[in-house]
This record gives structure tokens, sequence and C-alpha cells, in this order.
């Protein structure tokens, strides 16, 4: 039963950060999913479409429509894989690079109000413990993955 609840608490702390984040997102006309695909692409660079559909955990049929929007609005393109002739890659445009520049500072400042009155102690810690998780979590998938 403790693990359902660590659940619902990873649920309900993530649902009240997006409710506070939604506003900074939709100023700049985005959905979080949206903002997660633009993210993703940001950090890592051009991409196989495949790959950023997982990363994000997007299926392909919906992760093409929020594509083609992401494209029309200048943001992403794609580009023909060269390592792969039916393959498709994805990257940022220079606007993407302006419009999470300021997305960015935007979501600092507000995260550092919401998290402002944690004292420094626990703030380190629940950093450390939640990249202590997800290194677990990321082992536990390889070896899943390497078993099957």
């Amino acid at each position: 039963m403790e693990e359902i609840q660590l659940l619902e608490l990873f649920s309900q702390v993530h649902r009240r950060l997006v409710r506070r984040l939604a506003p900074l997102f939709q100023a700049e006309g985005l959905s979080g999913t949206e903002i997660l695909v633009l993210w993703k692409v940001r950090k890592r660079g051009s991409l196989r479409v495949t790959e950023v559909a997982g990363l994000t955990g997007i299926p392909p049929s919906t992760f093409t429509g929020i594509l083609d929007r992401l494209a029309a609005r200048g943001l992403l393109e794609r580009l023909p894989d060269p390592g792969d002739r039916r393959g498709t890659l994805v990257r940022g445009t220079p606007a993407l690079a302006g419009m999470m520049d300021r997305l960015a500072a935007a979501l600092e400042g507000e995260l550092r109000r919401i998290f402002d009155h944690l004292p420094d102690e626990i703030r380190r810690r629940l950093v450390a413990d939640l990249e202590t998780l997800n290194k677990y979590l990321e082992r536990e998938e390889g070896e899943c993955h390497g078993r099957a």
C-alpha cells in the first residue's frame, strides 16, 4: 500500500505543478504536451521522429498532429534522415531557441516562487532522492528491456 501512496503523491505533485505552470505555456499558445516535445528536441538536438515520440510517451498517431502544429508555427522542422532514407529527423529552429529561452526564464521565476519556502536542506534532499529514484528506474528499465 505504501507504493500506491507514493504513486498518488507523485501524481498530486505533478498535477499541482502543471496547474501552476500552465498559464506560462498558454501565454506562448502551447499545451503542456507541446512544451514537452519542444523541450526534448531543444535539449537533444536533431532526433528521429520516432525517438521524440518515444521520449515523450506520445503515441505516433498523436505525435504526427503535434509535430504538424509545431512545424506550422515555425518552431520545429522536419529533415530527411541521412542514415535512413525512410526516416525523418526533427530539429528546432531559431524561433524555438528564442521561445524556449523566454519560457525557461518565466518557469525559473515561477518555480522559485513555488519552492522558495522549502528549506534548502529539504530541497537538496528531495533533488538527490528523486535523482536516485530516476537512476534506479532507468537501470531497471534497461534490465527489463535487455531480457525481452
